[in-house]
């Protein structure tokens, strides 16, 4: 029987990591440039310990090959990419923060497979028993809900882990959440730089479903029940956590202890929304959306005491009434806070170009320009920066970016001026000058990459909420920025300047 592979070595330079790797690429949020994918490996997906292994071992061991298929003349490295990302960091140590001396590997063993084919096979069957286990819990649960989507029974699945439907709530869960809060969600669940990803909470909180307007159906997919009930939740604990970093399935064991739910944390985000029920809400006893004392007990006990028909579109009156009371809750105004739909531009002489710039970046709908609204959004956000850098005024009479604080925004290592500003310099140079926390905190957090992605990467398309989320997160940032001069001067810190 002829080999299905090649065993050969091959030059690290040709090695090409696989940024669509199942294991990270749906958490991985960053660029195609390398120095990136390496890090990440690195940090959030362990290959600092192999770094660590490989260093203590002076050595990488041969029998430990890549996995690779050749395409258009570059290795891809489908099976091994965080091995192969920590020899790649071992040989700039310093560039990649790693406490190890460097060391110099120039090539790597590897079996290059010659049908793709028989490769993702083989690394399926691997992945199925010994590999698997080391994936991370959300990873993993990714995982094993692309392979049920393929067309993969639950009773197949079992041979990755015993229970395969918990995996299934945890993916679904996680891609509606991502829905809504894109790269925030995605950073509270990974796992890296020695912390742990809040994966757990959002697990044990499956127990208040009901209280947050979600089920799961008999085959572990998410259901959801009340539209308005589980946006407000997912909008509300996403900032909660992000806030609370230190918060840990602990604390949910110590409120409940105390008989507190953790829902009740989530009160000052917004949730649960205020809703002004209409007269057929009121007069309606058996819609899903009404909490009754004894809703909320079985749930803090765990208990679901619909589980048969837990989300199954065979419960049609149920689901039914769950639909009006979404519409219903879609009309309704009355919120606990109001939700502004636009950014107030209270700055003087704002150019009439940059005021229709920010006008039609509000206006596009996301339903049928999702693409063009998350690129727009990224427009208005660099050109409204640009705009109030040069054109706020110091003492002096100069605009801020004169100061050697945006040096690099504008010019080279050698003080050679740039054909284009640095965008990814200017936006952490204004950020550190911003003097209230919060807002500095929503500045740091406004995500570049994924519009980045979507503009440049054609695998990468924006979703309606994916567009109208960034979109969102915008308004606060255009008004700190597009506020009264002197209102904008006495929010930095004018002494780094």
């Amino acid at each position: 029987m002829s080999k299905k592979y090649t065993a050969k070595n091959i030059k690290l330079d040709e090695l090409v990591l696989d940024k669509e790797n199942p294991r990270f690429a749906e958490l991985y949020n960053g660029s195609d440039k390398e120095e990136e994918i390496i890090d990440y490996l690195l940090w959030t997906e362990s290959a600092s310990e192999i770094a660590e292994a490989i260093t203590t071992a002076n050595e990488y061991y041969d029998d430990r090959p890549l996995w690779v298929y050749k395409d258009n003349g570059k290795y891809i490295v489908k099976d091994g990419n965080r091995r192969c990302s920590a020899v790649k960091a071992l040989q700039q140590p310093n560039y990649y923060k790693l406490n190890h001396p460097k060391l110099e590997i120039k090539e790597l063993p590897v079996l290059e497979y010659k049908e793709l084919t028989d490769l993702e096979t083989r690394i399926r069957l691997e992945h199925n028993s010994n590999l698997f286990k080391k994936w991370g819990r959300i990873a993993k649960a990714i995982e094993i809900f692309r392979l049920f989507s393929s067309g993969n029974s639950i009773d197949s699945l079992t041979e990755i882990d015993s229970k395969p439907k918990d995996f299934i709530k945890t993916a679904t869960f996680y891609h509606k959440a991502v829905e809504l809060k894109g790269e925030d969600f995605k950073k509270l669940v990974r796992e890296g730089r020695g912390k742990k990803g809040k994966t757990i909470i959002f697990e044990r909180l499956f127990r208040e479903r009901k209280l947050c307007g979600y089920s799961f159906k008999n085959s572990g997919e998410l259901f959801i029940k009340n539209k308005v009930l589980f946006e407000s939740y997912i909008n509300a604990i996403v900032p909660f956590l992000i806030d609370n970093p230190d918060t840990t399935s602990r604390t949910l064991d110590e409120l409940y202890k105390k008989g507190k739910s953790f829902l009740d944390l989530l009160k000052p985000y917004g949730f649960p929304p205020e809703i002004k029920p209409s007269n057929s809400q009121v007069n309606s006893n058996s819609s899903d959306n009404s909490l009754s004392s004894s809703d909320s007990k079985s749930n803090l006990d765990g208990n679901n005491t619909n589980s048969r028909n837990d989300g199954q579109s065979s419960n049609t009156s149920q689901n039914s009434n769950s639909s009006t009371n979404s519409d219903n809750s879609r009309n309704t105004s009355n919120t606990r806070h109001s939700v502004k739909n636009k950014p107030t531009l209270k700055r003087k002489q704002i150019p009439s170009a940059l005021k229709r710039l920010i006008e039609e970046t509000y206006k596009l709908d996301q339903n049928n320009f999702a693409n063009a609204k998350t690129a727009l959004t990224r427009v208005a956000f660099e050109c409204t920066l640009k705009f109030i850098v040069e054109n706020t005024n110091k003492a002096n009479g100069k605009p801020i970016n004169t100061s050697n604080h945006f040096a690099l925004a504008y010019k080279s290592k050698s003080h050679k001026p740039l054909p284009y500003t640095n965008f990814d310099i200017l936006k952490p140079k204004f950020t550190e000058l911003i003097t209230n926390t919060g807002i500095r905190k929503a500045f740091e957090d406004f995500d570049l990459q994924r519009s980045h992605q979507i503009i440049h990467n054609y695998r990468v398309g924006a979703v309606p909420a994916d567009a109208k989320g960034i979109c969102d997160n915008l308004i606060d940032l255009i008004e700190f920025m597009l506020q009264d001069e002197n209102d904008l001067l006495n929010s930095i810190d004018l002494t780094k300047l």
